[in-house]
């Protein structure tokens, strides 16, 4: 029923007491209603198509809302506020090809890990006289599994009698599986109106849609002075994630025109007209955090039982884990909250009770939260975070 209270969905068993009532009701109450009779059997089959019905009538009503919506309908939801979910992504990065010198690698190699992720050259590379060129490449598919470790990408899938061996001498990063409900709808509650205008909070909004980036706060001086290190009329965003090039171009997109775009990384972006502007933003300081866990574990804790709960860390606080696979977690100016923490190494499986410390410099200990300033963000990796 729907009242002042919300909707409340009728259960397979109200309909078939509401329905023998009726029956008794015009058929009298000494009217065999069991459900072995014919009269019986019948009001259950109708009871259960109505009970369907219910079923249909609720996911209706609970997708109207972003809290409860799900799939396309929460995707219809966000549009209002000019958001769109965030798709899949290809994961990027470098190799290091080793072969015959002097000769050009054409773009199209295919390499690979030992566990088979894909990746492919996107340009062609000339090595050198010692034999040795780099080449950016991008996974064949899209997802965090293309986020793998420096010095994993070793196989040559498409033999090249030019080449002889190939190395990532850095990670690859920015791969991202299709954003889930959960992870859309937590962006929904603090994603700013207004996307598309000047201000700060449009800046924001375009910023949160860039390929790669995590989050960012957008700042602003709009005195004939300086003011908390900021030049006088300016805005000034930082920004977590995304390449240069891309965080650039977002924000000159919607930043207004004799407006400074202030930071310490200032890319150069061409208009229509081909005038140069120089846009400024911040990247963050990243706090590393350590995470150490003592557990008194239960009998119904799994052989797997330790990684789970090290992944649990990850997934709340960010980072790689052993697999390479990213772990969004926490953004700009939010703090590492210990209590968070405890809780979810408890609600792990078999977890009886736990002691959690952490720390910044893999020294010093302790049990309280880590405050992280405006300009700065908290990250982990799985070898930071020890569990025993």
């Amino acid at each position: 029923m729907l009242d002042r209270n919300g909707f409340s969905k009728k259960t397979y068993s109200q309909i078939i007491d509401e329905m023998e009532e009726k029956t008794k009701e015009l058929f009298g109450e000494d009217t065999n209603t069991k459900a072995y009779t014919p009269l019986g059997i019948i009001i259950r089959v109708f009871a259960w198509f109505h009970a369907l019905l219910w079923e249909v009538v609720e996911r209706v009503y609970n997708n109207s809302f972003p809290s409860t919506a799900e799939g396309v309908s929460l995707d219809r939801l966000a549009k209002l506020k000019g958001m769109t979910r965030l798709p899949a992504d290809y994961a990027y990065g470098q190799i290091q090809i080793t072969g015959t010198a002097n000769e050009t690698i054409p773009a199209g190699l295919v390499v690979g890990t030992k566990t088979g992720v894909l990746f492919e050259t996107t340009e062609d590379c000339v090595l050198d006289a010692n034999g040795v060129g780099n080449a950016e490449i991008y996974a064949q598919e899209t997802g965090s599994a293309g986020n793998v470790e420096a010095g994993t990408i070793t196989e040559i899938v498409e033999s090249d009698s030019n080449v002889s061996a190939v190395v990532n001498p850095e990670p690859t990063t920015s791969g991202r599986d299709q954003e889930t409900d959960a992870e859309f709808y937590e962006r929904f509650k603090t994603y700013p109106e207004k996307k598309g205008s000047s201000n700060i909070e449009g800046i924001r909004a375009v910023l949160l849609e860039t390929a790669g980036v995590r989050d960012a706060i957008v700042s602003q001086n709009t005195t004939n002075t300086e003011k908390d290190g900021l030049p006088p009329h300016c805005i000034a965003p930082f920004v977590f994630g995304g390449t240069d090039e891309d965080v650039a171009q977002a924000i000159f997109s919607v930043a207004g025109g004799g407006i400074q775009v202030y930071g310490t990384t200032v890319v150069s972006v061409t208009d229509s007209q081909g005038t140069v502007h120089e846009i400024g933003f911040t990247r963050p300081e990243t706090i590393q955090v350590y995470v150490r866990v003592t557990l008194t574990k239960g009998a119904e804790f799994p052989s797997d039982g330790l990684t789970a709960v090290r992944n649990q860390i990850l997934n709340y606080i960010g980072g790689n884990d052993e697999n390479g696979n990213e772990y969004p977690g926490l953004g700009l100016k939010q703090n590492v909250v210990h209590a968070k923490i405890v809780a979810a190494v408890l609600n792990s499986v078999g977890v009886d009770d736990a002691i959690v410390e952490l720390s910044t410099d893999g020294i010093n200990y302790v049990q309280n939260n880590i405050i992280v300033n405006a300009n700065q963000v908290a990250k982990t990796t799985y070898d930071k975070v020890v569990v025993s």
